[in-house]
């Protein structure tokens, strides 16, 4: 570890701020995995941002939008879930200063955060200089993609190291494969489904972490595309847009996020499959689940066949439609933080 980290370790070590920080996170109860979705959900933001951003530079979603307009559209979005992210991250930090400034996994996200920072302000910075600064030249398009496609692969290592951070152990002694334990037992229903070769497999070794940083990347992917649909829905956001047109071109990367949480999802479900139908956490978490499918449903099936009626640009949205968005956003919202209350529940 360089001695730069381990120093701030030392210096945040016994002082006020960690002091605070384990008050709040021991007296304020659910603050932890309150403030741990507050933190997810800005990181949604954040990739969501970055990747609608990028891939639209990349020419691969969101054709329609101008590259100058979403870039003054969604960059204020981004800066504000940055801090967010930055403030509920530093509870933990500053309450358990030792354990993140000692740690690689912590230094590694820190060291891909800054260059995100600094590629992020560098385009933003510049796309005001000049209206279409950056396809104005074959250059500047070539540099405008690569600034795009290192801005995903830094989110997207930034999201897997800060998982990681819990798993040291697991880096510094890694362990793919376990031989499966039976001992023939007849078991209930879901003790037999953790008790499959699979589910140990995946609960003993690597494949849990690695499993569990994939859902989560895939979950604030998800969550990410679904909240610039849901801005336009409350006619809050990208109303220079139909709403048809934002949701042909991005809900099908919710949809490709989804699938990918949900098949992740399930791979950590029958590690612990008896214990998850028992947790009040995970109850919840399916119900919002349902809720949410439901809601969304509705708007596809019922709503969305009226859609001519008020889908030119600019126009006002009826109460309905924005009643669906304002669901979609807390019921998704509520996801998250069921699920991190799973593992706060014993």
């Amino acid at each position: 570890m360089p001695d730069f980290f381990i120093g701030m370790g030392e210096l945040l070590s016994g002082s006020f701020l960690q002091s605070g920080a384990l008050w709040t996170l021991t007296n304020v109860p659910g603050f932890p995995p309150i403030i741990q979705t507050v933190h997810i959900l800005g990181i949604a933001v954040v990739m969501g941002t970055v990747a609608l951003m990028s891939l639209r530079i990349l020419g691969l979603a969101a054709s329609s939008q101008s590259i100058d307009e979403l870039t003054e559209r969604v960059m204020p979005y981004f800066w504000i879930a940055l801090a967010i992210m930055i403030i509920s991250g530093a509870f933990f930090v500053f309450g358990r200063p030792n354990r993140y400034f000692n740690n690689p996994v912590f230094a590694w996200k820190m060291a891909l955060l800054a260059p995100l920072l600094v590629m992020m302000i560098f385009y933003h910075f510049m796309s005001k200089q000049q209206e279409s600064y950056w396809i104005h030249t074959p250059q500047r398009i070539w540099i405008s993609r690569t600034i795009a496609a290192l801005s995903i692969l830094a989110i997207l290592m930034i999201c897997t190291a800060g998982r990681w951070i819990a798993y040291l152990e697991y880096i510094e002694y890694p362990l793919w494969y376990l031989e499966p334990y039976d001992d023939g037992q007849e078991y209930p229903f879901w003790v037999r489904v953790e008790n499959w070769s699979l589910s140990q497999l995946i609960a003993g070794t690597n494949w849990f972490p690695t499993i569990e940083t994939i859902h989560v990347i895939a979950a604030t992917l998800m969550l990410g595309s679904i909240l610039w649909v849901d801005l336009r829905l409350l006619g809050i956001g990208a109303t220079r847009y139909s709403i048809s047109t934002l949701n042909r071109e991005l809900v099908p990367w919710a949809w490709g996020a989804f699938v990918v949480a949900v098949i992740t999802g399930l791979g950590m479900f029958i590690t612990r499959a008896a214990s998850h139908l028992e947790n009040p956490a995970f109850q919840s978490k399916l119900a919002l689940l349902i809720l949410a499918g439901i809601n969304m449903a509705y708007f596809h099936f019922k709503l969305f066949k009226n859609i001519e009626k008020f889908d030119a640009n600019n126009a006002a949205t009826p109460i309905q439609i924005k009643i669906v968005g304002g669901l979609s956003l807390f019921l998704w919202a509520g996801v998250m933080l069921a699920g991190r209350w799973i593992g706060h529940i014993i």
